[in-house]
């Protein structure tokens, strides 16, 4: 979650007025101060997908024409990025919430109207259509050239910092790690830092500033107490299947450790016995897990959570909280139902119209 001040997070809740900002960037510089950007586009924001935020942008302009033509025009997707805030108002305060920094892929429409052919659309001279992606979109493209194999043995975000073309920023809530000895990378650059992030119990992110981060993996199953609590629409339904587990196996992945724990419910009395139910295990390795009385307790915890909590997907259509990120553990009410939920956010889809409601998708954990 982006860090916000509590009256920001108030006002988010009121009526009041907000708006997007957009500015052009190539490398560090600013090459277009202010885009004239319009409210038809949107971003959407998924943590299971390769390039975890896409969206598209429509500019429209009567004069100054930014319709890109040549790979070295403003705008054109030859490592260009749009820098995108969302601004709320509160009288004369503002609250600018950096959304995120994306390249421009693809011009997939670019119109120029002149003043014997009027546009459709009252006053605009030209219309630019961009279809934009985060980082990991240049991530995925550097594969690399020749075999790779770690060099920064003795740290694992040491190596991320390696292997990563863009900016990073270690996460306090991935504690680093020795590399286990004799990993081997494929020819993906990302997958190569996802075995790292992996090797610290998280899974990659990026910041709003586009540098490379990670965020804890399966924050669903773990957290017990959300980092934000907003009111929303929640759409679930009360369908029930036998896909819990009743077993665990835990084992460590520091280096070549080869502890291991096993748990599982052979009580006759509980529903989920492995003897009448049958066995479906739930398996959870840890580079933090380094001796056996840690791996012990963990299978412990491990066991009493799956066993208990289900993994559900939930709906929710919800006022614009710009601050909320992929990979938050959050709690939704519906005043409406008078139903709660607690859940990971598992995606994010947000348009650029400022008054328009935000959907997320969460991984819930409900327990029956």
């Amino acid at each position: 979650m982006y860090p916000i001040t509590s009256e920001h997070a108030a006002l988010l809740s009121q009526s009041h007025r907000a708006e997007f900002r957009f500015e052009a960037l190539y490398g560090a510089g600013v090459s277009v101060g202010s885009v004239p950007v319009t409210s038809d586009g949107g971003l959407t924001f998924s943590a299971g997908a390769v390039v975890q935020a896409s969206g598209s942008v429509r500019l429209a302009g009567s004069g100054g024409s930014l319709v890109p033509r040549s790979k070295s025009d403003k705008l054109a997707p030859f490592g260009q990025e749009l820098r995108v805030s969302r601004v709320d108002f509160a009288g004369d305060a503002e609250f600018v919430t950096p959304v995120g920094q994306f390249r421009i892929t693809e011009v997939t429409s670019a119109k120029t109207f002149f003043a014997n052919f009027p546009s459709v659309l009252a006053g605009a001279g030209w219309l630019v259509e961009l279809s934009l992606a985060d980082r990991f979109e240049q991530i995925q493209a550097d594969e690399f050239l020749y075999p790779e194999a770690p060099q920064q043995i003795s740290s694992t975000w040491g190596e991320i910092q390696r292997l990563s073309p863009i900016p990073i920023v270690v996460a306090a809530a991935l504690p680093d790690r020795v590399i286990p000895a004799g990993l081997a990378y494929p020819d993906s650059r990302l997958e190569a830092i996802t075995m790292l992030m992996a090797n610290l119990g998280g899974v990659p992110a990026l910041t709003r500033a586009g540098a490379l981060t990670g965020r804890v993996k399966d924050a669903w199953l773990t957290a017990t107490a959300p980092v934000f609590v907003i009111d929303g629409v929640i759409e679930m339904d009360d369908s029930f299947s036998n896909e819990v587990y009743n077993a665990v196996v835990v084992k460590s992945s520091a280096g070549e450790n080869s502890l291991v724990a096993v748990r599982q419910i052979t009580d006759r009395g509980n529903p989920l016995n492995v003897t009448d139910m049958g066995r479906r295990t739930y398996r959870f390795s840890s580079p933090l897990l380094t001796n056996q009385n840690a791996i012990n307790e963990a299978a412990d915890t491990v066991l009493a959570r799956v066993s208990t909590r289900l993994s559900k997907t939930v709906k929710v259509t919800c006022l614009p909280f710009p601050h909320l990120d992929l990979g938050d553990f959050i709690q939704v009410n519906d005043p409406e139902s008078g139903r709660v939920v607690l859940g990971e956010i598992a995606s994010i889809s947000a348009p650029f119209d400022a008054l328009g409601s935000m959907s997320l998708e969460l991984v819930a954990a409900e327990t029956r």
